[in-house]
């Protein structure tokens, strides 16, 4: 037995969003902490790990772990009727009931459990050569202008620069940041030259939930899996995708 309590489901709703940019299902672990999940997309090139503690609630009680599995597009869409209502979760005969109050009115609704099977509690080991904090819009932006030209983004680090570029069929793209370089690149911690290509939709679906003002982490190894770490409020996320290895 579950029961969670939100003043504002706001936050809850935005970070539901973000998950769905990815993931159209997953696992829910609830547990005296918090609520976490890990996921991979349906094509297994994506994990992303989501976190949220028992402090972002007004009221969190759990009688023991328990693994929830749900649609998230028909969670999503629930809970962005809550327009910044309060918002409670609990867990009834199979089913999630997720209710909003606000003023003298309440509503209900209760989405069914589905069975996922065993979840995802793995994170992939790799012991990246590159990390970067950067600011989330400028990093957008980046990956908007690559995608005008082609569908997967190189990124090259090599000293203080950091370089992303693309070739396609009709054009060709490169962005080049340094360290400091008019505040979009905030810090860059470098033990080794790095270079790895990536499928730029996956990237921006990994991105699109982040703020654009606030910062966003990104750490890199040469063909090895790209982590993106972000919080949207009190959740936190953790992406990971998996490179494009050209072999010669």
């Amino acid at each position: 037995m579950f029961k969670i309590d939100m003043e504002n489901g706001k936050e809850f709703s935005s970070a539901i969003e973000a998950l769905c940019n990815l993931i159209d299902e997953g696992t829910f672990t609830i547990k005296r902490d918090g609520i976490g999940l890990h996921a991979l997309d349906p094509s297994q090139i994506a994990m992303v790990i989501f976190s949220m503690p028992n402090s972002a609630f007004s009221e969190f009680q759990v009688d023991s772990q328990q693994n929830v599995s749900l649609n998230l597009e028909n969670l999503n869409k629930i809970l962005s009727r809550g327009k910044g209502s309060q918002l409670t979760l609990y867990d009834e005969e199979n089913r999630v009931v997720v209710q909003f109050a606000g003023g003298k009115s309440k509503k209900s609704f209760k989405v069914p459990m589905i069975d996922l099977g065993q979840s995802i509690d793995r994170e992939p080991k790799v012991e990246h050569d590159v990390n970067i904090i950067l600011n989330t819009g400028a990093f957008k932006d980046a990956v908007r202008d690559i995608a005008l030209v082609s569908s997967h983004i190189t990124f090259e680090i090599k000293g203080k620069k950091m370089m992303m570029s693309a070739t396609g069929d009709n054009a060709e793209a490169e962005i080049e940041y340094e360290e400091g370089d008019d505040g979009s690149v905030k810090s860059m911690d470098v033990k080794n030259t790095a270079k790895a290509t990536f499928p730029v939709q996956y990237l921006e679906d990994m991105i699109k939930g982040a703020d654009d003002n606030t910062d966003i982490e990104v750490s890199l190894k040469t063909n090895a899996p790209m982590k993106i770490k972000y919080a949207v409020g009190n959740a936190k996320f953790t992406y990971y995708l998996a490179p494009r290895i050209d072999l010669e």
